[in-house]
């Protein structure tokens, strides 16, 4: 973070500004993410009025800031989808480790130019996580044209430390299912060669 303030200061570049604002932006927030991961004790899950579009353009803001070529984001949003009580922070980490694990599969589809990232939302009726049944979800799929997820990990890539590439922590898909599964919702994924759907459900109020 004082690197971003200090390079800030330095530039006269608007882009180059706006980079390290959102340098500095994630620092804070991730911090926050950290302070709340390591102490839950000390830090509650923060409850507020969250907006999915938010969500997935503050995501979709990040992904093209580190992938600027080469990747076409594609936005299907239903408007209508109403906001509901959650931790935003949580749920910017979930949708970003999602669609950065799709981007680093997509490196050679970037590299081509033709790589594409969608988000969708919709809503869901009827619909019962566990035991419990609820009667409108909100849908968010997170799809991308890469490779697939290998068949040797598709069973277990919520696992932890459980990786398709060399050299992955293997476990954003971890952390992405807890703070799914703190809202009440759930991850499922779909994925053959060219297309990999990743979708979260959480009840709507």
């Amino acid at each position: 973070r004082g690197a971003a303030q200090l390079l800030q200061m330095e530039v006269d570049s608007k882009d180059l500004i706006e980079y390290t604002q959102v340098i500095i932006h994630e620092a804070d927030r991730l911090q926050t993410l950290v302070d709340r991961l390591l102490a839950p004790h000390r830090r509650p899950h923060v409850v507020g009025d969250v907006n999915i579009h938010e969500v997935c353009e503050r995501v979709r803001s990040l992904i093209l800031a580190e992938f600027p070529r080469g990747l076409r984001v594609v936005r299907e949003y239903d408007t209508s989808i109403p906001e509901f009580r959650g931790d935003r922070e949580q749920l910017i980490q979930a949708v970003l480790n999602i669609a950065h694990n799709a981007c680093q599969a997509l490196a050679d589809r970037i590299t081509a130019g033709d790589a594409q990232l969608v988000f969708r939302t919709r809503i869901a009726r009827q619909v019962t996580f566990g035991k419990q049944r609820y009667r409108l979800a909100l849908e968010l799929h997170v799809i991308d044209n890469g490779p697939g997820v290998p068949d040797s990990i598709k069973d277990r890539i919520f696992y932890p430390l459980v990786s398709g590439r060399e050299g992955g922590s293997g476990l954003g898909l971890t952390l992405a299912q807890t703070f799914v599964q703190q809202h009440h919702g759930l991850i499922e994924c779909d994925s053959v060669p060219g297309r990999t759907d990743f979708k979260l459900l959480i009840p709507l109020p």
